[in-house]
């Protein structure tokens, strides 16, 4: 704008020439005057914006460094190549989260596994589960995944990537561990060809089976089972739902839980109806090629038909299992009942409740029992007496109390 010095002569020049009428007395003076300080207002205006920005990156680098100082645990890259015998690779110790758990299996008093879902994170106890220590395969695909753990030492780990991503085939990726969850191999892969593993069962180190979900309209699902014999090396097709109304089929209408089984040859399938049909078994005896039904009354007090839903099916042996079944009544309030058998499934029959809104069951035999209370931070409670009394055990960990170990798990094999 110039120096201020020739800034009133300036002014008083154009005013004379651009005046078409003599000016008031005064009237020049007081035109510069209200000039000058706009022109101070207008520089301490910049002045302040100069002096927000300013302020503005310095607070910007300040959280940057403060973010640089935070430790971020890296993802673990997978290994190059399989390997039978793979060198257990450390992880950084520290707190990992898992919980809410979708999954729990007590082997005795004192051993046990729990997996949870999202953070594809597994955890075994030996104290009975007042302390867990983390046990699953870094390398393992993330995405929709499902766990069995058949004893202390032997699990088995399905995971499939999202729909559309790198693997539109829907290839199931298979994880085993024989030592407790300290090394990880990868067993085989299952070219299921649509779907995404639900759930899995294992009798024994070899024999096993996928349940694979198939998506469904409203009231229907539809399910395949695949089997090995091998440890999960190799996978056959056994079985599909299908809405043939086949004898030995199963029906694509309906739920399905997941499938528990006994011997190499019998094993058996919850499931329910959301139209009031009420709860259901198929149970299978040629290994999982043919299933039949097997219908299944509700408590009492609870009607002919409920609002049904049967999960935590379990078996401590040959004949003696349980489950629980669920009905969320008018209110939409869930009450849960432990159903009993001792003879292999023949027969049923109700028995104590649970607390409320307890989920995931699991009995070793027909009195000792484990279960979690989501209402009391995801605690393990406990029973000694088939269920009528529950006492606390404490809570499985979610951010705390997680001890991080050496786990390894090898590439998965190609196809």
């Amino acid at each position: 704008m110039g120096k201020p010095e020739e800034f009133d002569p300036r002014l008083k020049s154009y005013l004379h020439r651009g005046a078409s009428t003599p000016a008031p007395a005064g009237f020049e003076a007081r035109i510069a005057a209200g000039a000058r300080r706009q022109r101070r207002g207008w520089v301490l205006q910049v002045a302040a914006a100069a002096a927000l920005l300013v302020l503005a990156v310095g607070l910007g680098i300040a959280l940057q460094r403060a973010r640089q100082s935070v430790g971020v645990t890296p993802t673990p890259t997978p290994f190059a190549s399989p390997n039978i015998n793979p060198t257990p690779t450390p992880t950084p110790s520290g707190p990992y989260p898992l919980l809410p758990p979708v999954s729990l299996r007590m082997i005795s008093a004192s051993t046990g596994w729990a997996a949870g879902s999202g953070t594809n994170r597994i955890l075994r106890t030996a104290d009975g589960g007042s302390h867990w220590d983390d046990a699953g395969p870094r390398g393992a695909q993330p995405g929709n995944w499902t766990t069995f753990f058949l004893d202390a030492n032997n699990a088995w780990v399905a995971s499939s990537l999202q729909p559309g991503s790198d693997t539109p085939d829907f290839s199931v990726h298979v994880y085993r561990t024989s030592d407790g969850g300290k090394n990880w191999n990868s067993a085989g892969v299952v070219a299921a060809g649509q779907g995404w593993p639900s759930s899995m069962s294992f009798v024994d180190a070899s024999h096993g089976w996928l349940f694979m979900n198939l998506g469904g309209a409203a009231g229907s699902q539809g399910v395949a089972f695949y089997g090995t014999a091998d440890g999960g090396r190799t996978w056959t097709k056994l079985s599909e739902a299908d809405t043939s109304g086949s004898s030995g089929h199963l029906p694509l209408s309906c739920s399905k839980g997941a499938p528990v089984f006994l011997n190499p040859s019998t094993g058996w399938l919850p499931g329910s109806c959301s139209a009031g049909g009420g709860p259901f078994f198929y149970v299978t005896r040629d290994g999982g090629r043919t299933w039949h039904n097997v219908a299944l009354g509700s408590p009492a007090g609870w009607g002919s038909t409920c609002m049904c839903e049967v999960t935590s099916l379990r078996f401590s042996d040959a004949r003696n299992g349980v489950f629980v079944l669920t009905s969320y009544g008018s209110a939409g309030v869930p009450e849960s009942a432990v159903y009993s058998t001792t003879d292999g499934g023949g027969s049923w029959r109700p028995g104590p409740s649970l607390p409320a809104q307890a989920y995931d069951v699991f009995f070793i035999d027909k009195s000792h029992g484990w279960t979690i209370n989501p209402k009391a931070n995801n605690s393990l409670l406990s029973t000694s007496d088939g269920g009528q009394h529950w006492s606390t055990v404490g809570p499985i960990p979610s951010t705390q109390g997680v001890t991080a170990g050496r786990r390894a798990a090898s590439q998965p094999a190609t196809r």
